[in-house]
């Protein structure tokens, strides 16, 4: 209204001279805009089989594959109820009306249509809503589109061979078969449509599209998994088994398990489910079947969030903490249903949500606190018992050569010591000074100039120390790089050597040059160096299992 008047007031405008214009968008922009939503090709697959979900399918058939000239198409076929020619060209309407039932995996009648043309040109839908009707056929073609700047939907009879693709998933009963054609965001990068390199690279796609299938949908595809109905999907031709990321059949019961009731601005109360399961360290699982299976890695740590039993989100710490290797063993499950669509604010891409900031500290100061401090626990427990029985010998050879050779090597001299507070007297290249440094006294000679110690200061890899009365060089046995690094090499002494005097030398360059004006920055040096170490060695394997008993 303020708008209005202050129009009102400049113009001499009146409310009868204002009117309403139809301003029908452009269809090639928007059908071209419409493809760069986001989507990844196994969450754009995840949304077409949400479809074959709220159909009440109970056999999901997933196709991908090339033709002989390299030509991609994907299909999704299924046995669920199927449409006539309304109920078809509503489901290829952008923004098709809602279905009845909102519990349904559809969520805002774009999903079909923006996941597909994501990644081809032209969609087609085949369905039939009983096993006597002929199947009908309604696509999009973008090329059409563009070309006739107009929303003119293809309708008529199926193909034989799309009517067959049909019956091989339901076979006289209603089914729908959703096809890609003309896919040209997949894969496209391959001149060669019969070489090698092309078939490796569907064989991953396939790969990674079976992980997902089986993580998002593990509710479904569990017999045993009562939360669901159950249903088969398979991946060219070969059905998918559910991956339970809890592992509840090795880790049996949750350590904390509890739902939290909600009141709707309605009136109407409803509630969503977390619960937090620590798995067994890799050595203690039952079978190595049931360990391999767990997949334990640091990529698969975090929460993983639930709406109607389908995985939308994760597994991440929801940006509340950072994945570290110390809660690998944690996995958090959480679960709501439609009613909480709005409070968590999901997506058109049912992959994302929002927590509001109540909900987002409580989880983070209150719930997760426990789970964590127990799942690092545990963790601690395997990788010191790993570590603690080779570090003993591990560095043996490194301190000995380095002792022999120190007499030619430039380092600083110590000229007192203040064991009360770890002050030491140093003389280096800068001259006389005070510096605090870890003191260490062991009974095994061998170890002089080379120490290690569970943990260090700010998560450093290693730190300059006074070891045995000699300068010498802390390694953090808790920091990544160590087990990562220095464990699977332990039967190669050259390798061990190797890093040990690379961390010795760093060490021993800080001790020759430190003074009152750059000890800060000798710091961190270690911190930036430490930090970026523990990300590149993330993704490096785990040190075998022979080290950790």
């Amino acid at each position: 209204m303020e708008n209005y008047q202050f129009l009102k007031l400049k113009g001499g405008m009146t409310m009868s001279q204002i009117e309403t214009i139809e301003v029908p968008p452009d269809v090639a922009r928007v059908s071209e805009g419409l493809r760069d939503t986001g989507y990844e090709f196994n969450t754009a697959v995840a949304d077409v089989i949400d479809n074959s979900i709220a159909a009440g399918a109970t056999v999901v058939d997933v196709r991908v594959g090339a033709d002989f000239i390299g030509n991609i198409a994907v299909s999704v076929a299924d046995d669920g109820c199927g449409m006539d020619r309304d109920g078809l060209i509503n489901a290829m309407k952008y923004g098709s009306k809602k279905r009845a039932d909102p519990a349904s995996l559809g969520k805002f009648g774009l999903g079909l249509k923006t996941a597909s043309t994501a990644f081809c040109k032209r969609l087609a839908l085949i369905s039939r809503p009983d096993g006597q009707a002929a199947p009908l056929r309604a696509a999009w073609d973008l090329d059409f589109l563009g070309q006739s700047n107009s929303w003119g939907l293809e309708l008529g009879p199926a193909a034989s061979h799309e009517a067959q693709l049909l019956n091989e998933s339901a076979k006289g009963k209603s089914g729908t078969v959703v096809i890609w054609e003309k896919v040209d965001r997949l894969l496209s990068d391959y001149t060669k449509p019969d070489g090698k390199p092309l078939k490796n690279a569907l064989k991953r796609l396939e790969e990674s599209l079976r992980e997902h299938i089986a993580t998002v949908y593990q509710r479904f595809l569990d017999p045993s998994d009562k939360r669901s109905r159950t249903l088969s999907i398979k991946l060219n031709g070969f059905a998918v088994a559910a991956w339970d990321p809890f592992c509840v059949a090795e880790v049996n019961t949750p350590v904390v398990d509890k739902t939290i009731p909600v009141q709707l601005p309605s009136g109407q109360t409803t509630s969503f489910s977390i619960r937090a399961f620590i798995l067994p360290r890799k050595e203690e699982f039952s079978s190595s079947e049931n360990r391999i299976a767990a997949k334990i890695s640091n990529e698969r740590q975090g929460v993983y969030v639930y709406r109607e039993n389908r995985l939308i989100h994760g597994p991440d710490w929801l940006g509340m903490y950072k994945q570290e290797p110390h809660f690998s063993l944690l996995r958090v499950e959480l679960s709501f249903d439609h009613k909480l669509d709005d409070a968590f604010q999901v997506d058109i891409k049912k992959s994302r949500i929002l927590l509001n900031e109540q909900l987002y500290e409580w989880l983070r100061d209150t719930f997760l606190a426990a789970p964590r401090r127990e799942a690092e626990t545990r963790y601690r427990k395997g990788a010191a018992g790993a570590v603690k029985g080779a570090a003993a010998l591990l560095h043996t050879a490194s301190g000995n050569a380095i002792h022999q050779k120190v007499g030619a090597l430039k380092v600083a001299t110590v000229t007192d010591v203040n064991s009360a507070n770890g002050e030491v007297g140093i003389t280096n290249n800068s001259g006389h000074s005070t510096t605090k440094l870890k003191i260490v006294t062991t009974d095994e000679p061998s170890l002089v100039h080379i120490s290690t110690s569970e943990t260090l200061d700010n998560g450093v890899l290693w730190e300059p120390a006074l070891v045995n009365g000699a300068f010498g060089v802390t390694l953090n046995t808790g920091h990544p790089f160590y087990p990562k690094a220095y464990l699977p090499n332990k039967g190669d002494s050259v390798v061990v050597q190797a890093l040990d005097f690379m961390l010795w030398a760093l060490a021993q360059a800080e001790l020759n040059n430190v003074n009152d004006e750059n000890r800060d920055a000798f710091e961190e040096f270690r911190i930036e160096v430490s930090r970026n170490l523990k990300k590149l060695v993330a993704d490096l394997p785990d040190p075998p299992e022979s080290g950790a008993e």
